[in-house]
């Protein structure tokens, strides 16, 4: 660009790029862009901009070897998606699941082979847009994990907490700016080793969201990532008595899923503000009852997966685009068996953990 244009404008232009592939680029071109695109003001900037572009990432098995899939998830391109292989982190030698994605990271949890062979469970934070990632080596004894990235400083923290059945429940948080686990104090009505929570959390707006039960009935414990405060979320009768119910991202909003009628519908209810009350916005009918909603579109339009037997009890996970008015449905064509429990989330392009080497924090 022409030294003759102010850097003021220049700064505007850079700014209204999304794609990060580019913004990468546009790094080498002179040092005042790469120390703006570096800069700690600028990658909070470029994280909330709602234009960003959305991607569903998916773990796939060719060949008895596990495979990670980039699908493109934005409602223009879907079903006529773009994908790319992406190659997970090395520093961890075997993923048990996908935890969630916020701004961009997307954490992993699964072992790691430590110092004089010894394995422990860890967590990585894992930036697939720029291939940065952070390991952090988890306290052995806690079964319940949260993850998410504070809205106000855009620091990355990870939640652990000790709960069901045990005499020393507590809870500890990681913040990546430490590098240190430090205690939180339980501020809920009913102590943790009086309840069970799901292992699959849900972040949305800097608040991580469980299910908790001790039978029944069912509610929701909350998280928030600025204050460091738990919170409860009162279910509705019909939602706290159901036993075939998670919890999801819906377009922004906190949304139960529950699966009733032999699993083939599906009444999907939402929280459209925090601390409105549970309400159903709608219900989806399917045809198999092995269907699952996976991601809902800004359309009629949703993501499911489906699960059927192949010869030898085989199971198969195929992910399609389902339209819940005109009953018609897509295949998302990725080559290869799904894992049997897909591992699958949604995130988007950020540049967090630019200025991060990869690491593991023990």
């Amino acid at each position: 660009m022409s030294d003759n244009i102010p850097f003021e404008l220049q700064e505007g232009i850079i700014k209204r790029v999304l794609p990060v592939k580019s913004l990468i680029r546009f790094r080498s071109v002179s040092k005042q862009w790469k120390s703006l695109i570096d800069s700690p003001e600028f990658i909070a900037d470029h994280i909330v901009n709602p234009a960003q572009p959305q991607h569903l990432l998916v773990k796939y098995i060719v060949d008895s070897k596990e495979k990670y899939v980039s699908i493109s998830d934005n409602d223009d391109s879907l079903p006529h998606h773009n994908s790319s292989l992406i190659v997970p982190p090395t520093i961890i030698d075997k993923i048990f699941s996908i935890l969630d994605c916020s701004h961009g990271l997307v954490c992993l949890y699964g072992d790691f082979r430590g110092p004089v062979r010894r394995r422990s469970k860890m967590t990585v934070l894992w930036n697939p847009s720029i291939r940065k990632s952070v390991g952090i080596v988890m306290p052995y004894e806690f079964v319940v994990i949260g993850f998410g990235v504070c809205p106000k400083t855009s620091d990355p923290k990870i939640v652990a907490i000790k709960s069901g059945n045990r005499i020393d429940s507590k809870a500890v948080v990681f913040t990546l700016s430490s590098g240190a686990w430090r205690s939180i104090t339980v501020n809920l009505r009913w102590p943790l080793n009086s309840m069970h929570l799901s292992c699959k959390p849900v972040v949305i707006d800097g608040v991580i969201h469980w299910i908790a039960f001790d039978n029944l009935p069912r509610w929701i414990i909350s998280f928030d990532l600025t204050s460091e405060e738990f919170g409860e979320v009162e279910l509705p009768d019909s939602l706290a008595h159901a036993t075939n119910l998670s919890i999801s991202n819906f377009k922004g909003s906190l949304s139960v899923l529950i699966y009733k009628e032999a699993a083939v519908v599906c009444d999907v209810w939402t929280m459209i503000k925090t601390g409105d009350p549970m309400t159903r916005f709608t219900t989806v009918s399917f045809k198999r009852e092995s269907d699952r909603i996976i991601r809902f579109m800004k359309n009629s339009q949703m993501i499911r997966e489906h699960t059927c037997m192949r010869p030898g009890n085989f199971p198969v996970t195929t992910l399609e685009v389902y339209d819940s008015y005109s009953e018609h449905s897509n295949y998302l064509r990725v080559s290869g068996f799904f894992d049997p429990h897909i591992m699958k989330t949604s995130y988007t392009e950020s540049l967090l953990l630019l200025n991060h080497s990869v690491s593991v924090i023990l």
